[in-house]
């Protein structure tokens, strides 16, 4: 028998689970990520904004999940639908079932069809560790590659978000540059990262 409670799989007897206490099952181990492979991707809904929003608890995290791309925190869901108006936009939500987890923006940044860049990327901070990440990039990679003819794929990173860098490596994206960005008055080190 096959279990997956929260973050937890266990292959197992039915007499074996039987004998198991639930509690034993509600502590899930950071490196254990079935639950992750529920994961979908969706077209982004304006509905979605508000959700995605308050996941920035402060503005250093909302500069580093939006740059400088939004003018004030916190931002409002209007804004955030202004960002995506254009038709090299493809802002994608992921979703366990009808939970909101994490959001990505596909964009083509130059007439080269066959370039596709990632933005805006985040995942649910109570969702954070499990796994979710790196499904949400593998997934809009092949989304990319399939659905939108990417044959390069690039983002930029900030180079203080270690966490982002080395989930983007983990999927295979590799650092070929670095730039910096003025915000809010101070200078912001970034990555540029290729796939």
């Amino acid at each position: 028998m096959f279990v997956c409670l929260g973050n937890n799989s266990y292959f197992c007897s039915v007499k074996t689970l039987k004998r198991k206490k639930m509690q034993d099952f509600m502590t899930p181990p950071k490196h254990v990520n079935c639950c992750a492979k529920n994961m979908t991707l969706r077209p982004f809904l304006s509905d979605d904004a508000a959700t995605i929003l308050s996941w920035c608890k402060d503005k250093h995290a909302f500069r580093l999940w939006s740059a400088d791309r939004y003018k004030d925190f916190p931002a409002k869901p209007e804004e955030m639908m202004a960002q995506y108006n254009g038709d090299n936009m493809y802002p994608l939500t992921a979703v366990v079932g009808d939970t909101i987890i994490g959001h990505i923006l596909l964009r083509r940044p130059s007439e080269d069809k066959s370039i596709i860049r990632f933005g805006f990327v985040i995942v649910d901070n109570t969702k954070r560790g499990y796994g979710y990440g790196k499904q949400l990039l593998r997934q809009a990679i092949e989304y990319a590659r399939e659905k939108l003819g990417a044959k390069q794929i690039t983002l930029g990173v900030f180079c203080e978000n270690i966490s982002a860098v080395e989930c983007y490596k983990s999927v295979g994206f590799r650092i070929i540059g670095d730039g910096s960005y003025l915000i809010d008055g101070d200078e912001w080190k970034e990555f540029e990262m290729e796939l």
